[in-house]
């Protein structure tokens, strides 16, 4: 039936009808962003958003209301006026921008928020230009009133009623029927069951109050994640851009899995494709119902193919948090559904060309976004990929996000860009060149946003190097200049700093409180092997899994009540399991140094273990240098730890 309604699907439905409807007049849009609606013009060139700008950001900055023009200047570059692109007359003013960047500086910085990088005021007309709001004279319009839905593809809805127009401008029942139509070869397929109800909140939206209730983004989702890629096959994108709309007006959203929500036993991970996760313990039922690994693991083996050629770098952290959850107090953490778009859109047209679908089992609807932060994606919709630029291997991060922070949209293009360097940097002209490029052209992503360098970082850098760089008749790049870079909320170092954030991003806290930074330089030290103030990646795993085996000790064995700290004979009988005995008089210093309110809290009891440990891998190195390989009875290792800490 399905092969039938797909062939019915390719003579029903050609590639040039759907662009028909999305050409049908000119490449103006109407400006569907609510945060640009009065800026002085309605329609756009690019609803979504220029290339290279995020808009979920920038409406962020445009909300914060810290300029009466901040508005005017962001959507008149980011969602600019349909227009000739050489139009300044619809462009803003450099002075207006400028004073804008000005006046908006410390309120961005107060919600994390950071001026594009792309936006040059600079590069803005002096003259002939927007100067300001507009004055706009809203026409006086017609009492709107519900009236009784008449498309058929929507007569059995949850409502009855609608209002026109709608938001592509039909002033009628009739024209929205017409242009609907042209999806209903999707409908019959049922690639999403979620596609009717989008469409008609579209096409035919329901009437509240006499004005339309706008589109739902989670179903425009729901029904994008069951539809884009049979719509690609046949030639057509998906033409709705799902992050212009808002989750104000969703309704109680379908899942079609049961996540289990009784607490059950942490295990650790047996599957081989799951076993080298930064998560080490999973718990059954899974989302799909296995009971065991055992059963889990004869079912995901199918995928191991795709994982080998690596279609998407995302398809084993999606298909492990479905098969092997990560276990979290007893209880199943459960898949993002973003994590299953970015699996399900790299690794589809290679299973289509083998004669695969994608698995009923596995839609992407069928799981919500509550838990993406954990998985590296951010609020905006962000994903973080493992990086593979050559130059920015092995250092303490391993995540990026593509475009970077020069408006490169893929790690190719910007591992091109980069290689310029190639010879600056191996001269080692500066020790922060390295680094600071990769900040750059392959920014750091923690859980799903991007993290900036700062300008003195920048500035280290380009001390070092920009000399050498004239003896070679080369400038320092105008896209690099340092005041390009903030000074407050960014990176200056990516050692204890960038440690500190992956193990937060990883869940790696107690209580919702993390570790200090005194303490992830602490843990730096113990797994810096090389001593180069970088982590590998094994290195990086090691630690995680350090971190993860003495969080877990802190949590089950020592804070069993509300006491946020543990007492004396909790912490000494975690130093007699590490054969590290102390003598009371060094105890007593050791808990007066690291002791607050009466016990040891996490970050102290992790600060505690790492510096004792340190201590013991250092006195273990000393005794290797001895001539011979006795042990020196005259000195003991607690001797060692004494002698240190008092």
């Amino acid at each position: 039936m399905i092969h039938f309604l797909l062939v019915v699907l390719g003579l029903l439905l050609s590639p040039q009808q759907v662009h028909s409807w999305r050409d049908e007049k000119s490449n103006c849009k109407p400006v569907t962003s609510t945060f640009c609606q009065n800026v002085g013009y309605t329609t756009t060139a690019h609803p979504t958003g220029v290339t290279g700008y995020n808009l979920q950001q920038i409406g962020q900055m445009v909300e914060t209301a810290c300029s009466p023009h901040v508005a005017t200047v962001l959507c008149r570059v980011v969602v600019p006026e349909c227009s000739p692109d050489d139009n300044p007359r619809t462009k803003p003013c450099r002075a207006l921008c400028k004073k804008v960047k000005t006046d908006c500086e410390a309120a961005f910085r107060a919600k994390r928020l950071y001026w594009p990088s792309r936006l040059q005021c600079d590069s803005l007309p002096e003259s002939n230009c927007v100067q300001g709001q507009e004055a706009r004279v809203i026409p006086t319009t017609p009492t709107v009133t519900c009236q009784p839905i008449t498309v058929p593809l929507c007569k059995d809805l949850s409502y009855t009623e609608t209002v026109m127009p709608n938001m592509f401008g039909h002033n009628n029942q009739e024209q929205a029927g017409l242009q609907v139509t042209q999806f209903d070869p999707y409908i019959k397929v049922d690639c999403s069951p979620q596609l009717k109800d989008f469409l008609c909140s579209m096409f035919v939206p329901k009437c509240v109050s006499g004005k339309a209730r706008p589109p739902c983004k989670t179903l425009c989702e729901q029904a994008r994640s069951g539809c884009s890629s049979l719509m690609r096959s046949f030639g057509v994108e998906w033409p709705f851009n799902c992050e212009t709309y808002t989750t104000e007006s969703c309704e109680q959203v379908q899942q079609y899995f049961d996540i289990p929500t009784t607490r059950g036993t942490c295990e650790p991970i047996t599957i081989p494709i799951c076993k080298d996760l930064p998560y080490t313990e999973t718990v059954m039922p899974n989302v799909l119902g296995h009971s065991t690994q055992t059963d889990a693991a004869l079912e995901v083996h199918q995928f191991f193919p795709l994982v080998k050629v690596e279609c998407s770098p995302h398809l084993k952290p999606f298909l492990c948090s479905v098969y092997t959850p990560e276990c979290v107090s007893g209880k199943a953490r459960p898949p993002c559904r973003t994590l299953c778009e970015q699996a399900r859109s790299g690794c589809e047209p290679l299973m289509a060309k083998f004669g695969f679908l994608w698995p009923s089992s596995l839609r992407c609807d069928a799981y919500t976004t509550e838990s993406c932060g954990h998985y590296g994606v951010g609020s905006s919709g962000g994903l973080c990929e493992p990086i593979n630029v050559p130059m920015c291997q092995d250092l303490s991060y391993n995540q990026t996000m593509s475009p970077n922070l020069l408006g490169h949209t893929s790690q190719r293009e910007a591992a091109v860009k980069m290689s310029f360097f190639d010879s600056i940097v191996k001269t080692v002209c500066s020790t922060d060149i390295r680094l600071f490029l990769c900040t750059v052209y392959a920014p750091p992503c923690v859980a799903g946003e991007v993290q900036r360098p700062c300008r003195s970082l920048c500035e280290r850098a380009k001390q070092g190097c920009d000399t050498l760089m004239a003896t070679f008749g080369v400038g320092w790049p105008d896209e690099l200049q340092c005041n390009r870079f903030p000074e407050e909320m960014c990176i200056a170092t990516l050692r204890a700093e960038g440690l500190l954030a992956r193990l937060n991003a990883g869940g790696l806290s107690v209580g919702g409180k993390s570790l200090s930074l005194g303490t992830a330089r602490l843990l730096l030290t113990l797994m810096d092997n090389d001593k180069s103030g970088d982590l590998d990646v094994v290195e990086v795993f090691k630690l995680e899994h350090y971190v993860a085996v003495t969080r877990r000790e802190y949590v089950e064995s020592y804070q069993g009540g509300f006491s946020p700290t543990i007492a004396e004979t909790q912490m000494k009988e975690a130093l007699s399991v590490r054969k590290l005995n102390l003598d009371n008089e060094t105890f007593k210093v050791l808990w007066r140094d690291f002791g607050s309110r009466g016990g040891i809290n996490y970050d102290e009891f992790m600060a505690v273990l790492t510096k004792l440990q340190i201590l013991r891998n250092r006195f273990q190195a000393h005794q290797m240098s001895l001539p011979c390989d006795c042990e020196v009875a005259t000195f003991s290792l607690k001797q060692f730890l004494k002698s240190v800490i008092m």
